[in-house]
């Protein structure tokens, strides 16, 4: 048989490594907030760190206001073919005012690279949605304490968006998520195109589900952020602690080619 060329042994060997990178590529991060200010993440609007907590605030007891954070290195989101999994978990406190109901709520999103709050964001449209009440391509998992009748439902509620803020699916929470610390966990598994929430507030657990393909719905390459946002009611919106990953998993079609380039090498270098 004949043997390979000596010449093609490093190319085919460059494109087995790039191959394998692909197939492992990987974002993560975790903060745990105890008044230190991370580098790295992109501060917008109204989140700080205040001297009366450790934790990072987003907003504080005033009208209108909005706050966001976001990591300041894009993720891959897709790319040819493949398919993403992602987890993300949250802690955070959502304190009333003494004067009045809580609002707006609190929202993990995934947006475009470079996004910035739109213009006229502040109250139900949680410092991520347009004054239309939707935003291209922004996905986002909403903690929603102010009941807005026109398009939520007549209660508070964890609610899936995809690009608007009329979410897809909702559960019911009542005061739970409201001055005690949740935490919550959200999950999107890219072979099965399914998104899930699971959030735990004292003895209470809520959970949903909602089957979308997040892939072929946002950008090829996002950032992820939290947000939160007062209207004419107010609350403080306080990050306890912040996890996130997220892994890209080659396809099939990927995988036989990995396996069939790997073959060659080993039949004709003898691997």
């Amino acid at each position: 048989m004949a043997k390979l060329p000596q010449t093609l042994i490093p190319t085919l060997l460059s494109a087995f490594l790039l191959l394998h990178t692909a197939q492992s590529q990987s974002t993560s991060f975790t903060y745990d907030f105890y008044g230190d200010k991370p580098t790295d993440l992109i501060y917008q609007g109204d989140a700080h760190f205040p001297s009366d907590t450790t934790f990072l605030r987003l907003t504080n007891a005033e009208r209108g206001n909005v706050g966001r954070v976001l990591h300041s290195s894009p993720v891959q989101f897709s790319q040819g073919g493949s398919q993403v999994d992602f987890e993300t978990t949250i802690n955070f406190i959502i304190t009333p005012s003494s004067a009045n109901a809580p609002a707006d709520g609190l929202t993990f999103f995934i947006a475009p690279v470079g996004s910035t709050i739109p213009s006229s964001s502040t109250g139900s449209n949680l410092g991520i949605f347009a004054s239309s009440g939707s935003s291209p391509s922004v996905f986002a998992v909403e903690f929603d304490t102010y009941v807005n009748s026109a398009w939520d439902p007549s209660y508070r509620h964890i609610g899936i968006d995809i690009g608007s803020r009329s979410s897809r699916v909702t559960t019911e929470v009542g005061d739970a998520i409201i001055g005690q610390q949740v935490n919550a966990r959200i999950n999107y598994v890219g072979a099965t195109k399914m998104i899930t929430v699971r959030a735990t507030a004292g003895p209470e657990t809520f959970e949903l589900s909602y089957e979308y393909d997040l892939s072929g719905f946002l950008n090829s390459q996002v950032q992820v952020g939290l947000s939160a946002a007062t209207g004419e009611y107010v609350a403080t919106h306080d990050i306890v602690s912040w996890y996130f990953t997220a892994t890209m998993n080659q396809n099939n079609a990927g995988s036989r080619s990995r396996k069939e380039l790997a073959g060659k090498i080993e039949q004709f270098v003898g691997f």
